[in-house]
């Protein structure tokens, strides 16, 4: 693109050419933050199913724990 015409300006031609350059450009780099935000949102949504299980877990605890109590009382 070291073409120009007299005076230094780009052509239109050079112009369109950056324009559909920086387009594509563009286009990866929303590509790739969808692609993290994707990868994000499956985190989030593995860390929530895990302290679910925890509570449950802890539930379940503490559920035993009473019934154990009660039964020795």
């Amino acid at each position: 693109m070291s073409e120009e015409k007299k005076g230094g300006s780009p052509s239109p031609e050079q112009i369109q050419a950056e324009i559909e350059q920086t387009r594509a450009e563009l286009a990866d780099t929303v590509d790739q933050l969808g692609d993290r935000l994707t990868e994000r949102k499956q985190q989030a949504t593995q860390a929530a199913t895990y302290a679910a299980a925890a509570v449950g877990a802890l539930v379940a605890v503490l559920v035993v724990v009473k019934v154990v109590k009660k039964v020795r009382s």
